[in-house]
């Protein structure tokens, strides 16, 4: 059983990991898209 929750546990780290850098790259993508629609 201690096998499988360390899985499980690497399994839900890697999600968040994975969310956390989503959510950076979409706001980067919009601070991106908002400096472009200024400067043009």
């Amino acid at each position: 059983m201690g096998d499988s929750t360390g899985s499980m546990f690497y399994a839900f780290l890697a999600f968040i990991v994975i969310y956390a850098a989503a959510v950076g790259f979409y706001q980067l993508f919009l601070l991106l898209k908002k400096y472009i629609k200024r400067k043009f």
